[in-house]
């Protein structure tokens, strides 16, 4: 790029010449810290000056930095300066609220996007952390932490955190074109036994370091002190994140992991049926009378998630013989013989020793259901002493339950007798 200058009194040379390099050197320091120029590139500017001598028009002269006298189209030289390198970066979390997990959840992910909204490729260095409790996200509390938590870039392959291949723990050579970005993914194990509604609240940090050199993770950065020099300085420009300080070539932010968990509570009662000498009438737990354990399971209506059912068992007294008939006792006293077979009145029908409920459901099917204590897979069964009800088949999938399912607000109910022995 020239400038043209055209000055007639040659007094008046000089003094309009360095207001001329003035208006220039300001142009120049537009151009050096426009957004987006790539740091190491050479600005280069060269003026043209001309004028007249009592009225005759003289040879041009071109400018240098050191100063040029000697008229000439091409005698002057270049002035020229480098770019220096900005380093800014911007961490944002993926989605504007918390990674729902379930107790004892192993690599559960949070996202986050990093833009290198300096001038130069760098690579980054990526770091997570807990938050200390207390520390308060999308409305929720922190006071759990996560274990073996990591950081990893996302590598193009598949969307989404993919174990065998986001294994890439800083980014590389990510470009100065402030909007291309890098996912990255926190990936922490939840610890079990955590309470519905808990929260952990963790940072990635991105900070910025050498870039030049693919499939390694460059040098860290130290900013230029003091005075501007010749060659590429180093100027931090990055604000301040969640959890670091603002010009340290880092940013950081947060996202959090919030426990959806089921709230069981399990409850056994006993009620007496009958007994031998008052049937139901003011039966008293004397041998030979039957009494009925109830197990029931609930899902708090607090609580965010299902729980899915598997085995509940009891292992009976040994002063205690199953009903196998689940007997109500009518029939008067020759009619409470709980452990034998056929003997008293079945609530449903010989042989049907357990009875099922489910309640604050919207099950299609038909409930309660009576079940056998044959080994014929319908999910009850009494191995030796000890019943066991297996609740996918006793329950199985239907409508928009899965098998095994009970969720929030709903109860399910076993019901069997024993006689005292």
């Amino acid at each position: 790029m020239k400038s043209t200058i055209t000055i007639s009194p040659v007094w008046g040379l000089y003094w309009q010449a360095a207001a001329v390099f003035g208006v220039l050197l300001m142009a120049w320091s537009g151009l050096a810290g426009a957004v987006g120029t790539a740091s190491s590139t050479t600005i280069t500017n060269r003026s043209s000056l001309t004028y007249s001598v009592g009225s005759v028009a003289q040879t041009l002269i071109e400018s240098s930095p050191t100063g040029n006298s000697t008229p000439g189209a091409t005698l002057g030289t270049d002035t020229t300066f480098v770019v220096d390198n900005k380093v800014d970066v911007l961490v944002t979390e993926g989605n504007s609220t918390y990674t729902s997990v379930s107790p004892g959840q192993t690599a559960a992910v949070t996202t986050f996007t990093v833009t290198n909204l300096g001038n130069t490729t760098q690579d980054f260095a990526l770091a997570a952390a807990n938050l200390s409790s207390g520390a308060i996200l999308f409305s929720g509390t922190d006071n759990f932490d996560g274990t073996s938590c990591s950081a990893f870039r996302e590598s193009g392959a598949n969307a989404g955190y993919q174990a065998a291949q986001d294994t890439a723990t800083y980014i590389d050579e990510l470009p100065a074109s402030g909007t291309t970005t890098a996912t990255v993914y926190v990936v922490c194990d939840i610890p079990s036994g955590q309470a519905n509604g808990s929260n952990a609240v963790v940072s990635l940090t991105a900070t910025a370091r050498a870039g030049g050199a693919a499939a390694s993770l460059g040098a860290a950065l130290t900013e230029t002190t003091g005075a501007n020099t010749a060659g590429v300085d180093i100027v931090f420009a990055d604000g301040a994140g969640t959890d670091d300080a603002s010009r340290n070539a880092a940013y950081s932010a947060r996202d959090a992991y919030r426990v959806s968990a089921s709230a069981l509570t399990v409850t056994k009662t006993v009620a007496l049926v009958c007994d031998p000498l008052n049937s139901i009438t003011n039966p008293k737990n004397i041998p030979g009378a039957v009494v009925r354990w109830t197990i029931t399971v609930s899902n708090a209506v607090t609580a965010s998630a299902s729980a899915t059912l598997t085995q509940v068992s009891d292992a009976l007294n040994a002063n205690s013989t199953f009903d196998p008939d689940l007997i109500t006792g009518a029939g008067g006293a020759a009619g409470c013989e709980g452990a034998a077979a056929g003997a008293g009145t079945a609530e449903s029908a010989n042989a049907s020793g357990f009875k099922l409920d489910v309640t604050g459901d919207t099950r299609p099917g038909t409930y309660p259901k009576f079940f056998t204590t044959a080994n014929d897979n319908d999910g009850a069964d009494l191995n030796g002493t000890t019943v066991e009800i297996d609740y996918g088949p006793a329950m199985p999938a239907e409508g928009t339950y899965s098998a095994g399912e009970l969720k929030a607000g709903e109860s399910v109910v076993v019901y069997f007798n024993v006689s005292i022995n």
